[in-house]
């Protein structure tokens, strides 16, 4: 086996075994909370040794972090991917909302905010959010400016600051969707009638 492809196969072999370790967490948080998560707990959920554990994470901040961030980026993939197809801006930022709100009234969205909560006024955190969302600002900023040399939006601020707008409120419309305040639906509609007043005229 050739050097480049030994690499290959050990840097899959560590990305299946950091996966299968941020897998046994998110059971922990599960079953038993932040309480119950710890590196001893974690390290025997996974199946491994408290060593092995710590080659992949020093401490558990650090797995929350890494965790938070793979399933952010995750869901952000997966929004870029079924809104690449979508030619017209207004129904391709109308996707985008509705497919946000829709991953934050999921069960496991729920889940991991319910124990997390405490958790994402870490710096650590944030920054990785904000790294992982990096690719959905950008998509939301070209769909906006898209829209305004189109015509079917009105201009005034730049498409940055709009984009960084949307995800500002989809962000407050997040809290009353995990509550179970708001449906799905009912959260799209209010953020795309305000977005429609506001910059889509009819």
């Amino acid at each position: 086996m050739s050097g480049s492809r030994w690499e290959e196969v050990v840097s899959a072999h560590r990305a299946d075994q950091r996966d299968h370790i941020l897998d046994a967490a998110l059971r922990l948080l599960s079953e038993r909370g932040m309480a119950g998560l710890s590196m001893s707990s974690l390290a025997q959920e996974a199946g491994t040794s408290r060593a092995t554990l710590y080659h992949y994470f020093p401490d558990i901040e650090s797995v929350l972090v890494a965790w938070v961030g793979r399933e952010v980026e995750r869901s952000v993939r997966q929004l870029l991917a079924e809104a690449g197809g979508i030619t017209d801006p207004w129904n391709r930022l109308a996707h985008l909302v509705r497919a946000q709100c829709g991953l934050f009234a999921s069960q496991e969205h729920r889940l991991g905010a319910e124990h997390l909560e405490s958790e994402a006024v870490s710096p650590a955190v944030r920054a990785e959010v904000s790294a992982r969302m990096a690719p959905l600002r950008d998509l939301l900023a070209r769909t906006l400016a898209e829209a305004a040399a189109r015509g079917s939006a009105r201009p005034g601020i730049s498409p940055e600051l709009a984009a960084d707008l949307v995800l500002g409120m989809l962000g407050a419309l997040r809290r009353h969707l995990v509550a179970g305040h708001l449906g799905t639906e009912e959260a799209a509609a209010a953020a795309l009638g305000l977005l429609r007043q506001g910059w889509f005229p009819p």
